[in-house]
């Protein structure tokens, strides 16, 4: 028996890369020889229309629902130097502005960065699943799939 042939039938074995090809072998076993197909990048429903502008109507209605009070609270009782009734309300209103939307996109961010990394898993296993695939036999007679045993002067 040489490396090629089947130890179950000693048939002549074919790579199961070909086999999954092989218009003679039925259908259903040929779907079953197929390599998986390898995952694909998922979207983590990131910044669409509609995200960008409810981010955008949260962030506003933030600031101004904060720079009035500080407009309230500290904009009449706090007359700093150069400060005008008023400016208290609009720059903590722009301040908060900026902050909300950044802590808004930045949850976007982090589900991509989680996705990618769930993505980067799956394609480990994919590509272990390719090798293994690769150096898979079949047989058509017994149909017995699996690796051959490497040859002596090969292992180790």
């Amino acid at each position: 028996m040489t490396s090629n042939h089947c130890p179950q039938c000693q048939s002549p074995l074919v790579p199961v890369t070909m086999a999954a090809k092989d218009q003679s072998i039925p259908e259903d076993i040929r779907q079953g020889l197929a390599l998986p197909q390898p995952p694909s990048p998922q979207q983590s429903g990131g910044l669409g229309c509609v995200t960008l502008i409810l981010s955008f109507s949260i962030a506003v209605a933030a600031s101004v629902i904060i720079g009035g009070i500080a407009e309230l609270t500290i904009g009449t009782n706090f007359p700093a130097q150069g400060l005008k009734v008023g400016d208290a309300g609009i720059y903590t209103g722009i301040a908060t502005f900026i902050v909300a939307m950044t802590a808004l996109f930045s949850v976007f961010v982090w589900r991509q960065a989680r996705n990618d990394t769930i993505l980067k898993r799956k394609l480990v296993v994919w590509h272990q699943q390719k090798q293994r695939y690769e150096s898979e036999y079949y047989c058509p007679q017994c149909q017995f799939r699996g690796t051959l045993p490497l040859p002596p002067d090969n292992q180790g």
